[in-house]
């Protein structure tokens, strides 16, 4: 703790790239070009590499043995991790406890599925993810080469983002579907946008907030097939949150790190639930922190909720 203390007073005295270049014992002009050339494909602004290499740093990982390397996306940059990073942030994270993998074949013989399992010193259960060949599987010459060694490395990396919130980095095959998928913003966009519809919401007498409710509502086609009734006592009230118009501060970064604690604590126990009741004593427990996310983190964790609803309805079957 004590040097991970000193490393930080070192990068804000004299700068992130000093401190990392001499990590490497290099010269931090011959380092930054070295990151530039080799590691960040494009061009890039002083402020887009002074952001992954906060990333770098944060995670500890090597951008010169490509443990972390980046691509500009839509003005910001977007940190990717490979398979080798990966694996190095599980194994030094501090609580991991061992990891395992299970196989679900089909009755063809073909490989269906992948279910990762990672075992933490403070917890009592596994986490554990699946991802299935149907929707993971794409056509570059990787999934067509080695699609069971690709499919291992998407459980583990969803499964370790459940384990231990990792945040702000994805791995190539995941940014490649991105792109295809929808415009990323940058995290000023985001924040941007954050903002407008806080303002906008000042002018409505409530907020729509975690409601339970709206949790019955949108899992009953999957888990039921039918509409529950959910009495109007169990929606969760939300206070109004004033507007604030100031730049972000370290309060900031450190509320978004504690909205990320709460989903991963939330999933960890909907992972836990054998029973719809228990899935609704979860979101019940919960329901103030939820209450209190952004809007983003809400959709997320009813996204969770709906999956787990869904699990333990067909585990009923």
């Amino acid at each position: 703790m004590n040097q991970v203390a000193t490393v930080e007073k070192k990068a804000q005295s004299r700068g992130l790239t000093a401190v990392m270049a001499e990590r490497f014992q290099m010269d931090p002009a011959r380092f930054v070009e070295a990151i530039k050339s080799t590691v960040i494909k494009g061009n890039v602004s002083d402020g887009q590499l002074a952001a992954f290499l906060m990333v770098a740093h944060e995670y500890g990982l090597n951008p010169l043995t490509k443990e972390v390397y980046a691509f500009p996306s839509n003005g910001g940059i977007q940190p990717i991790v490979s398979i080798d990073g990966w694996m190095k942030m599980i194994n030094s994270h501090p609580e991991f406890d061992g990891m395992e993998f299970q196989d679900h074949v089909g009755d063809g013989g073909s490989l269906d599925a992948i279910t990762c399992r990672i075992y933490r010193k403070d917890r009592s259960r596994p986490t554990e993810a699946t991802e299935y060949m149907a929707e993971c599987k794409r056509s570059t010459e990787p999934w067509n080469k080695w699609p069971h060694r690709m499919l291992r490395h998407k459980a583990a990396i969803q499964c370790a983002r459940y384990a231990f919130s990792f945040a702000g980095i994805m791995d190539e095959d995941d940014f490649d579907r991105m792109k295809d998928v929808t415009p990323r913003q940058t995290v000023a966009e985001r924040m941007a946008a954050a903002r407008q519809a806080q303002a906008e919401d000042q002018n409505q007498d409530t907020q729509e907030g975690f409601s339970l409710s709206y949790v019955h509502e949108t899992t009953a086609t999957v888990v039921d097939q039918q509409a529950e009734d959910i009495p109007a006592d169990d929606e969760l009230q939300n206070e109004e949150t004033p507007a604030d118009d100031a730049p972000l501060h370290q309060e900031d970064t450190q509320q978004a790190g504690d909205d990320r604690n709460v989903l991963a604590e939330v999933a960890d126990e909907l992972d836990r639930c054998e029973t719809p009741d228990e899935v609704n004593d979860v979101v019940s427990k919960f329901q103030e922190q939820l209450n209190a996310l952004p809007e983003n983190d809400k959709a997320t964790a009813r996204l969770k909720v709906k999956e787990a609803k869904a699990r333990v309805k067909g585990g009923e079957a």
